[in-house]
């Protein structure tokens, strides 16, 4: 098939139970409502349509659920009664059961033994493992940027520990070409006159991509602006020779990082020497600098706390209005010596297999990003997100049965600039895209879990609904949602648009139990976000374990049909 070509991925959730259903052809299909729940003996049954109807297609729009409690949802419950037997039928099966496995081989009670056994371990807090890896592995090594030897390092560890002590998983590489970039020293001063140097050295950090300065650096005023279409406004004028400041608020991450990403050539069409953007953060980590990619352009940019923005057009506000002679306009000194070596090296992605038990070829992928920025140790971007995968995979792998299909786990690398690991995998399996039964990211922070966002036929998405309101109980983690395609993930993506189902694996907000969809909801995310207090220890042990436990529920679920 040709990597193009969009044809229905041949699986799905096939009807289930589906013996028991051509058994029982001429037999009714009485729909009870959720008033006759009291009703004893009343087996519950969800119908998916033939799995070759499941494919991403399906509406377009981020759909959130009522809430992101771990209770029931609205659903209809239907049960298979036989004509003038429904005595007999009831006693077959457990109260309120959702039957799953169309496999000869592979009993429905199976299937939710193995699930609820993960949920058990989810509930476990001796099970500190993931954790202490992720703990252990960025202790010895660091930070994980795109061609470094810090990364190449990292991605040995993972597949050394995983091979020497995870049972029934194979972990290996395959190659990613990759570009390097190096920050390299970089300073920017801020010159005050009524200080006693004169001058006050600012926090900042240069832009993924960025292109150095001139030798000695840039020296100019600074021009705040809080918008492109002021930007645009202002004109040559006015932004010429200058340096231009976007200043703008964090309303989210969505609405703001145009700014990170395209300042620097938007810049440059009206003669600014340099950029700097306000940091990508809430309000109240003030004085934090975050990185970040940005497209190269021919000039110089760099991120700014959202302290020193604001203290610049302070300035420059007060110098506008002649307020006194003390009050000068804002200049500054930016020096940046980054560097940028296409195709540098070859680096790797890393991939954890667990065999399925009955169709090994085809594939439930599991994923996050490995690499990081030069700032923190990625223990949360995306560290955290990495080892999810990674733990459920082990998760899985400790039950008596594997699922019928293949888990396997993506490490991706270079995320953070051209996701060229996801193009990397793609184009080494795109032969193989239709065996790839389900994809899962996790790029948002591991917390306590939520559920899923899926890119998927709303059919499916509807029974994944029920799956979730019936078998997670206090573990967490069976919301589903709808979304489009670019939002389950940036590696993922290009799967999704081959006719991948995908889903985002995403987090319950720590600080305030917000939901995804609801006020707030990223902002304790972007507060460690790209910066250097993405340290291990904003991970809670025991929310990672409890969202691994989760993903793997869903993952053996899927797997298993």
């Amino acid at each position: 098939m040709m990597p193009d070509e969009k044809k229905p991925i041949p699986w799905g959730l096939p009807p289930l139970r589906s013996e028991i259903l051509k058994e029982r052809e001429a037999r009714d299909v009485v729909k009870v409502s959720e008033e006759n729940q009291n009703e004893t003996l009343q087996p519950v049954y969800y119908y998916p349509e033939p799995m070759e109807h499941y494919t991403h297609d399906g509406p377009k729009g981020y759909t959130p659920l009522d809430s992101h409690s771990g209770g029931t949802r609205n659903r209809t419950r239907v049960a298979a009664l036989s004509i003038g037997t429904a005595m007999v039928l009831g006693t077959l099966f457990y109260v309120g059961m959702v039957c799953l496995c169309p496999s000869h081989e592979v009993s429905c009670a199976d299937t939710i033994a193995a699930v609820d056994k993960l949920i058990q371990g989810g509930l476990n807090s001796s099970n500190t493992v993931a954790w202490e890896r992720l703990a252990e592995m960025t202790d010895l090594y660091g930070n994980r940027m795109t061609s470094s030897k810090a990364y190449d390092l990292s991605a040995d560890w993972v597949v050394r520990t995983a091979n020497e002590q995870d049972s029934n998983l194979t972990a290996y590489t395959e190659p990613v070409w990759v570009n390097q970039w190096n920050r390299n020293s970089e300073s920017l001063h801020l010159f005050v006159p009524t200080r006693p140097q004169g001058k006050v050295e600012l926090k900042m950090l240069g832009l993924g991509n960025s292109v150095a300065t001139p030798n000695g650096g840039v020296e100019a005023n600074v021009i705040p602006v809080h918008s492109f279409e002021e930007l645009a406004q202002l004109g040559n004028s006015t932004i010429a020779g200058n340096i231009v400041m976007f200043n703008f608020p964090f309303t989210g991450y969505g609405h703001t990082t145009m700014f990170r990403v395209r300042g620097a050539r938007e810049a440059e069409k009206y003669g600014a020497l340099a950029v700097l953007v306000r940091t990508l953060s809430p309000d109240s980590s003030f004085d934090s600098v975050h990185t970040g990619s940005s497209q190269r352009a021919g000039i110089p940019a760099a991120s700014i706390s959202l302290a020193d923005a604001n203290y610049i057009e302070r300035m420059y506000k007060r110098a506008k209005a002649g307020k006194s002679a003390d009050h000068v306009a804002p200049r500054v000194r930016l020096v940046m010596n980054a560097q940028l070596h296409e195709n540098f090296k070859q680096s790797a992605n890393v991939i954890i297999d667990l065999k399925g038990s009955e169709r090994p070829e085809e594939i439930v992928l599991l994923s996050g990003h490995f690499d990081s920025w030069d700032v923190g140790v990625g223990a949360m971007d995306d560290g955290a997100g990495a080892f999810l995968a990674w733990e459920a995979a082990r998760m899985i792998a400790k039950l008596e049965r594997a699922p019928r299909r293949t888990i396997r786990v993506v490490m991706w690398n270079n995320e953070e600039t051209l996701q060229r690991g996801a193009h990397a995998y793609f184009e080494k399996h795109k032969n193989e895209i239709s065996n790839h039964t389900f994809a899962i990211e996790s790029d948002s922070g591991v917390f306590d879990p939520w559920g899923l966002v899926l890119a998927a036929d709303q059919t499916l998405v509807d029974k994944l609904k029920g799956y979730g309101a019936h078998l997670f109980g206090d573990l967490g983690g069976g919301n589903i949602a709808s979304s489009d395609v670019d939002s389950t993930g940036e590696d993922i993506e290009i799967l999704c648009k081959h006719g991948v189902p995908c889903g985002g694996f995403l987090s319950i907000n720590p600080e305030n139990g917000a939901a995804p969809g609801e006020p707030n909801w990223e902002n304790h995310y972007f507060r460690f976000h790209h910066a250097n207090s993405d340290r291990i220890e904003v991970i809670d042990k025991h929310q990672l374990r409890r969202s691994a436990a989760s993903l793997a529920t869903w993952a053996y679920l899927i797997a298993d049909q």
